[in-house]
């Protein structure tokens, strides 16, 4: 599995030669962006939805998302849209599956997370608060992406707490560092404390990670 991270919360994930793309900010930078198969959205805020018109007819690639967005998507123009829900799982190529989580964030009016699994397992948390929602989580993923800000999301301590109910491998942080401030070093000391020993792996912007 691949991993680069574009800032904010978007990343660009190949596994088993599926390329998607998570949540492209308005002033990502889309000439560094390669090929995309797919463009997940976790949910309809711009600073999540932002390019998803332009990166969707540039690079041909599908747009699944909640059912907000699949609306926005379909009203803009988008012509490769799929709706997915809370539960529900969609095989892609080669084997690999997306699997919709419904998330802790009360301004949205239908934010998800979503589970990957290729050659390895990736959760990407979306915006969220910890909830007792993410247990169903523990020992299913092997890579976490997590927010820290603290601005409509989770914040270093809560993040922890999120970390210590899944227990990945890998901690990447995210939504952090475009809009708003967090500290990977913060979320290292929180789970210190809780004795928790996962792998916290802040990535610098367009740094790629190979697992």
């Amino acid at each position: 599995m691949r991993i680069i991270w574009y800032g904010h919360s978007c990343f660009w994930i190949e596994t088993k030669g599926v390329r998607l793309l998570i949540d492209p900010y308005p002033e990502v930078d889309d000439d560094r962006i390669g090929e995309v198969d797919y463009i997940l959205l976790t949910h309809e805020h711009v600073d999540h939805y932002g390019k998803v018109e332009l990166l969707s007819r540039l690079r041909d690639a599908t747009v699944i998302g909640p059912p907000t967005v699949y609306m926005m998507a379909i009203s803009d123009g988008v012509t490769k849209a799929r709706e997915i829900r809370e539960g529900q799982t969609i095989e892609l190529e080669n084997g690999v599956k997306v699997t919709a989580f419904y998330m802790e964030h009360p301004s949205s009016q239908y934010p998800l997370g979503y589970l990957i699994e290729g050659d390895k397992r990736l959760f990407h948390a979306g915006d969220t608060y910890s909830t007792p929602n993410l247990q169903k989580l523990r020992g299913k993923v092997d890579v976490l992406l997590v927010p820290i800000s603290g601005r409509s999301t989770a914040n270093e301590r809560e993040a922890a707490q999120i970390v210590e109910d899944i227990r990945p491998r890998v901690v990447i942080p995210m939504h952090y560092g475009v809009y708003s401030d967090g500290d990977p070093e913060k979320l290292r000391e929180e789970l210190q404390k809780r004795r928790i020993w996962a792998l916290v792996k802040p990535l610098e912007l367009y740094e790629e990670l190979t697992l």
